[in-house]
């Protein structure tokens, strides 16, 4: 059974790929679709089936424009070079991150909230199957 939280990050990661896909497009990265048909994005789960990791695959040349490097130029020599890094990966993937990381916050804070109440609140006479039933955390 495929958990929230693995569905938030597989559309995510979807997300990721097209946004990679429109940058090279815009920068006119690439002289044919090779790359842009190589991306795939891979969720892997725990135990409890909870995403632990999101592995991007592209192919290996894909990274070289966005340092600026290739065509016989090394990263040392792209400042006295006539090519300029097009940047779409590495600012686009730290932006998407950082992103991703909100969303999590947002749709799972208030659930780590609740399950961090009904700890303190187990002693307490409050706490009892009602609370649990309605808390976001059992949702």
């Amino acid at each position: 059974m495929k958990s929230e939280s693995e569905d938030t990050v597989r559309a995510w990661a979807d997300i990721v790929i097209q946004r990679f896909e429109s940058r090279i497009v815009k920068l006119n990265v690439v002289e044919t679709s090779e790359l842009l048909r190589s991306f795939t994005s891979q969720v892997i789960l725990d135990s409890h089936g909870d995403p632990v990791k999101i592995v991007f695959t592209f192919l290996y040349y894909g990274i070289f424009p966005d340092m600026g490097v290739g065509k016989g130029v090394k990263y040392d020599q792209v400042s006295s070079s006539n090519r300029r890094p097009k940047p779409w990966y590495s600012r686009q993937f730290a932006s998407e991150v950082a992103k991703l990381g909100r969303i999590m916050a947002e749709k799972y804070g208030a659930r780590a909230q609740d399950a961090i109440r009904l700890i303190e609140n187990r002693s307490s006479k409050e706490f009892n199957d009602e609370a649990w039933r309605n808390s976001s955390y059992n949702k």
